[in-house]
């Protein structure tokens, strides 16, 4: 457990080599590439970055459109596989897409323009549908000479308005709908200015006829319906050859896919590095376990050597954070990452989240049937449907049944396990909720403060590995805070359980000088590191007034947030008494119903409350780890390690 260390890897070699030296990079699994000229060196070196168009960026877009068009989903199966392929340049991957549109070009286009047509005509049919009334024929009526008509639609409310008008016009409707008459107006040629007027004032829209419409609307309704159907028979014929086509070279495409996008990508990567003199530079980390390997594979290209480095070689380069966790931890991840990726020389806090949330979890949910539901939905979603957060439901669930075992509860029934109890020897269950209500609320709040000490410990460590002494030491998570907070708790209990630890020494060294080092935390880390004294990093800032101010604020601050995170945990306890609660109020209405009607009742409240105090505990419990653990100690500003190759992207999809 803990952060993978790291190597600074610095490749150089002929330019000739640089796409095979690439390929083998992504080939290894381990190489996280950075850019071969860093912002810091830019006016430094003669180096310059490459910056060249990716020539298989348009094929690859080609193809993509192409399998789209198939139905065939090609970028979501990439495999990342740099085995050798039978297309070795950009001219053989352009012949073979050029060769697919051609076989497949023309049937694509048939069936575009089957579908054109089809809308095309189907709005001619929809037009006709509102003009079947006007028996004539469209080549008559529009052939007039000495008469000006128009087809179109008036609303309702205009059409009573039409008796109004003098002007000598006929309008005939020949449909209504709930908003429209359908119909035409006509007049002489020598009104139609005043008439078009009077009917754009009354709202009426003009309709263009399709030049599809021939003869009555009876007979081109016909024509169009036919058209429509054949046409219509021709597209379903040309999605089955397509799809026959697209079956029998599916594999095929998806292989030649796969390489191309692999060499896309690839040719992606040049623009990390860096050239001159016909040599390129390559920059990036590799895990230190792995290093001998990579240079042994890459060093094997001819002309190019391979710099293995210490990880904080360059300080314009921030290494990368690996992650390494065990079976246990490694559902958890998802959860940090939530937060951030801790930074290199951080902590890797996945264990302790693993432990804590587990835990948590249990006592919040605690319920030996609901328990064993959760345990068996984390295992479907692991074993089925290959979901990382299956794994993590699985170790909740287990902890939810452990405690669910100690507080005798089992769907709600809280008597259901006596009978073990007495077999095992112990008679009753151990923890009886209702019964010992501030037993379980005190030790939600034991339990938070010993998670604190915890945090508190994770960034004292952390503090040491960064030399930050300020951190580790004097700050309120460092070692004056953890004595103050400890000190302060142990004398609590000791007035809880009837004795006192507040003695003059006692408060005076464990309290009072602790507190002297949290308000100086500044000066104090200074003198430490620097050797000299003095009250901020900023001289302009050190005066007297300002610095006791400042810290008198954050002071009350830090004192708190540790009364605040403390008692945060409450929750913790109170999610116990909730979570029995809930069950109570499910029993006492199955109770109320028929025998027929209460094992409905049962399997609803149960699925009720799993579903919603699920959800609620899960978000708490986030919180918890967020604001009262994570706030002290960790990090989250660290940079992923993603290897190049690992996976493949394709930005012209």
């Amino acid at each position: 457990m803990g952060i993978e260390k790291m190597t600074l890897v610095n490749i150089v070699g002929d330019m000739s080599q640089l796409d095979n030296t690439l390929t083998k990079c992504c080939e290894s699994g381990c190489f996280h590439i950075e850019p071969a000229v860093t912002r810091g060196a830019e006016g430094r070196t003669e180096l310059k970055l490459l910056s060249e168009e990716n020539p298989y960026t348009n094929t690859l877009r080609r193809f993509g459109e192409l399998c789209r068009k198939l139905n065939i989903d090609a970028a979501s199966q990439l495999t990342a596989d740099y085995s050798e392929s039978d297309y070795k340049t950009l001219y053989d991957f352009e012949r073979y897409v050029s060769g697919l549109e051609k076989q497949f070009g023309s049937l694509i286009d048939e069936k575009r323009e089957c579908y054109k047509e089809i809308s095309e005509k189907g709005a001619a049919i929809k037009q006709l549908n509102h003009l079947k009334g006007m028996n004539a024929n469209f080549e008559q009526v529009f052939s007039c000479e000495y008469i000006h008509l128009k087809l179109g639609k008036l609303p309702i409310d205009s059409y009573s308005k039409l008796e109004y008008y003098d002007e000598v016009f006929f309008f005939i409707p020949f449909d209504k709908d709930k908003q429209f008459y359908w119909g035409m107006y006509f007049c002489a040629n020598k009104d139609k200015a005043i008439i078009d007027e009077i009917f754009q004032t009354l709202y009426f829209e003009p309709v263009t006829v399709s030049p599809y419409i021939q003869g009555t609307p009876e007979k081109a309704l016909e024509e169009l319906n036919d058209a429509v159907n054949r046409r219509s028979l021709r597209a379903e014929q040309i999605d089955e050859e397509l799809s026959a086509l697209a079956k029998e070279r599916r594999e095929e495409m998806l292989k030649v896919y796969d390489q191309l996008a692999m060499r896309e990508n690839i040719f992606g990567l040049r623009k990390k590095a860096a050239e001159v003199n016909g040599k390129f530079f390559l920059k990036g980390f590799v895990p230190k376990s792995a290093s001998e390997d990579f240079k042994k594979k890459v060093g094997k290209i001819r002309s190019v050597s391979v710099t293995i480095l210490p990880a904080d070689s360059e300080p314009d380069l921030t290494p990368p954070t690996k992650l390494k966790n065990g079976w246990f931890s490694r559902p958890y991840i998802s959860v940090v990452e939530m937060y951030g990726v801790p930074v290199y020389n951080g902590i890797n806090p996945t264990l302790f989240v693993a432990l804590s949330f587990t835990l948590l979890f249990g006592i919040m949910f605690g319920d030996l049937g609901q328990g064993f539901v959760v345990f068996l939905a984390g295992l479907f979603m692991s074993l089925k449907l290959k979901n990382k957060y299956g794994g993590l439901l699985t170790r909740c669930g287990l902890s939810s049944m452990f405690f669910g075992f100690m507080y005798g509860s089992f769907f709600g029934f809280e008597d259901f396990l006596d009978p073990v109890y007495e077999a095992i020897g112990w008679g009753k269950k151990p923890l009886e909720i209702f019964d010992q209500t501030t037993f379980i609320l005190i030790s939600a709040v034991a339990i938070g403060v010993a998670i604190i000490l915890m945090s508190m410990i994770l960034n004292i460590i952390t503090g040491f590995k960064q030399h930050d002494y300020e951190k580790a030491i004097f700050g309120c998570n460092g070692i004056a805070g953890i004595i103050f907070y400890s000190s302060v708790a142990a004398a609590l209990v000791g007035r809880i359980a009837g004795f006192s630890l507040t003695t003059p020494m006692y408060v005076i060294f464990l309290i009072v000088i602790p507190l002297v080092c949290i308000f100086c935390r500044v000066p104090f880390s200074i003198a430490a590191k620097y050797k000299r004294w003095q009250l901020s990093e900023d001289p302009e800032e050190s005066g007297i007034g300002n610095f006791i101010v400042e810290n008198f604020f954050e002071m009350f601050e830090f004192l708190l947030s540790y009364v605040s995170n403390t008692l945060s945990f409450l929750r913790v306890g109170g999610f116990v008494l909730c979570h029995a609660g809930m069950m109570l109020v499910v029993m006492t209405l199955m109770d109320g119903f028929s025998a027929a009607v209460q094992p409905i009742v049962l399997v609803v409240g149960n699925a009720f409350v799993m579903a919603m105090e699920g959800m609620i505990v899960a978000i708490q419990l986030i919180r918890l780890e967020f604001y009262e653990v994570f706030s002290r100690f960790y990090e989250g500003d660290g940079i992923p390690f993603e290897p190049v190759g690992a996976t493949l992207s394709t930005d012209s999809e």
